[in-house]
């Protein structure tokens, strides 16, 4: 073989080798990426806002006592379903039904709206609107307002804040209604939470607790909560059935699928406020604005 052709298969072979091995590096390196861009999607991708169409039922009791007023019963039951809208958005629709007896009687209804954005692995932001009307005390209320959450781990940090409407017999006015909870998620099925809330011109303090019980589909639970003001305190108890995919945590649930149900909160909702904000006549009595007192048939 002379020295112009063993020359020329040196360099042949010696591109080959450098081409195999830029070749090869390259096809590595795609492979590197197309893994990287995998895992980084798996982790960094956000969840729906709204896992799936989902929804829940509860029943409770409330014990009231009110200053001026005497210890009340309220029997509630609602219901809510969220729909998710697109990846980012879902909303919810709550609606209930509540009856007072004891030293007060009275029924009551309600129906709210929640539209939100929502991450399962960050934060939750909002709208709220409820109307809730009380019959036989002749009141009506409007909320309507912001409410978030922010997941850390196993804490979430809830708020709201609104102007509420109140019609009554004796005029309208207009209050804010604000609150602040902080939750810890003792085990993923265990909740316990306290904070503090205002409405009605009324500031009060909010302790509460729910759990999964541990059968069926993981979806039935107990919860309590007590709200304590100057002018009433009132303690509730009750049980929450939670409707979609079987088998997920408490923890999962609040934060995949349906925000809390903010109807009846707060004693009763009505109940939380002062006697000089909000007067109530028994029936047959009715309320006179002309001496803001209860009378019967004074009109």
């Amino acid at each position: 073989m002379g020295l112009g052709m063993k020359l020329n298969l040196k360099l042949f072979m010696t591109s080959t080798a450098i081409g195999a091995v830029l070749g090869g590096g390259a096809f590595a390196a795609d492979a590197v990426l197309v893994v990287d861009d995998q895992q980084f999607e798996a982790r960094y991708e956000a969840k729906p806002a709204v896992s799936a169409l989902n929804g829940k039922i509860e029943a409770a009791y409330t014990w009231i006592d009110i200053d001026g007023l005497g210890n009340v019963d309220l029997w509630t039951g609602a219901a809510s379903v969220s729909v998710p809208v697109s990846h980012s958005f879902g909303i919810q629709i709550d609606a209930g039904i509540g009856r007072f007896t004891g030293d007060a009687s009275a029924t009551a209804y309600g129906i709210a709206g929640h539209a939100f954005w929502r991450n399962p692995d960050f934060a939750l932001l909002g709208l709220y609107a409820d109307y809730q009307t009380t019959t036989d005390f002749d009141l009506d209320a409007t909320r309507i307002g912001l409410e978030g959450e922010l997941y850390l781990d196993r804490i979430s940090l809830e708020g709201f804040a609104g102007a509420e409407l109140v019609d009554t017999p004796g005029g309208d006015e207009t209050f804010f209604s604000g609150e602040a909870l902080a939750a810890f998620y003792i085990t993923d099925d265990f909740r316990v939470h306290g904070g503090v809330g205002h409405r009605f011109d009324e500031t009060y303090g909010i302790v509460g607790a729910e759990a999964m019980l541990p059968f069926g589909g993981n979806n039935v639970a107990l919860f309590t909560d007590g709200v304590f003001a100057d002018a009433a305190t009132s303690v509730r108890g009750g049980v929450r059935i939670y409707f979609g995919e079987s088998g997920k945590s408490l923890k999962a649930r609040h934060r995949e699928d349906d925000p809390r149900v903010r109807l009846f909160d707060a004693t009763g909702g009505f109940m939380a406020g002062d006697d000089d904000d909000v007067i109530v006549c028994e029936p047959p009595y009715e309320y006179n604005p002309e001496t803001e007192q209860c009378g019967y048939d004074v009109f």
